[in-house]
């Protein structure tokens, strides 16, 4: 513990004040999103099989994100305000592999909690497929990752895009054939869904769409999977300056705080 200490005191001490404070404030968020979560866990309205499994779910994805809080980077730009081994790039994409897998799951059994309780058996069979879009995601996210490629991000990205299309659809399903509670989140579910596909289609996607461009511009030689793996692995690039982060601070705030918000909210949806 001391020379992981002593490895963040020597990463921010070069930091400028911007960088500071935004790491300052996920810090912040890490501890607040686990406490929010131990809450829920202690004395929320958990009950039944889905209950539970949005707890476990959501657990990973809390306890993930407050680590990459804590130890935040950029992937393929190889990234990082802490130059510690548990920094690395791959150890990193490793661990959100698995919470954003586990977030796919619990959107994916909300919509199948909301059709149960709307007595949509169709739309709980077809809220399966969000998930798909998500885990598909992910391999396309390893393989820009590994061969520093954005244009595989940017398909990673419109992938989210489409599984939360899909959920927006039958979440306006369920809103159009159901009452009280299950109306107002299907409502609010649906509206929260299409924010998140227009914040992809007009900012995320085109960032990286550019930076491909850039990249292809200045002849950026691409990498072999296993180069990749292990330059992943042992590569970092320790930076305190807000104009390298500037632009990724943008969605890793809202994805660290909101995220974690939105999968500690899911616990709370009675189960059918």
């Amino acid at each position: 513990m001391p020379s992981f200490l002593h490895s963040i005191a020597l990463g921010l001490a070069g930091a400028d004040a911007n960088v500071l404070s935004w790491w300052r404030a996920l810090c912040v968020l890490a501890a607040l999103n686990v406490c929010l979560w131990l809450a829920v866990w202690h004395f929320g309205p958990v009950s039944g099989v889905h209950g539970g499994l949005q707890l476990t779910l959501s657990g990973v994805y809390v306890l993930v994100c407050a680590y990459r809080s804590v130890l935040p980077r950029v992937d393929l730009e190889r990234l990082v305000v802490v130059d510690t081994r548990l920094s690395s790039i791959f150890l990193g994409r490793a661990a959100a592999t698995v919470a954003e897998i586990c977030f796919a799951m619990q959107l994916g059994l909300l919509v199948h909690q909301l059709g149960a309780h709307a007595g949509m058996p169709w739309v709980q069979r077809a809220a399966w497929a969000i998930p798909v879009f998500m885990v598909v995601a992910q391999g396309f996210c390893w393989h820009s990752v590994l061969t520093l490629n954005h244009i595989t991000q940017a398909v990673e990205s419109m992938l989210w895009a489409a599984g939360f299309s899909w959920m927006a659809a039958l979440l306006g399903v369920i809103a159009l054939d159901s009452s009280g509670w299950v109306n107002s989140l299907a409502i609010f579910g649906f509206l929260c869904s299409m924010a998140f596909v227009a914040y992809v289609l007009g900012v995320d996607a085109p960032m990286y769409w550019r930076r491909y461009r850039h990249g292809r511009a200045r002849g950026q030689a691409y990498m072999r999977l296993d180069q990749g793996a292990r330059d992943a692995w042992h590569r970092r690039v320790c930076s305190g300056s807000w104009a390298a982060w500037r632009a990724d601070a943008l969605w890793l705030t809202p994805y660290f705080s909101f995220g974690a918000w939105v999968s500690i909210a899911m616990v709370c949806v009675p189960g059918a």
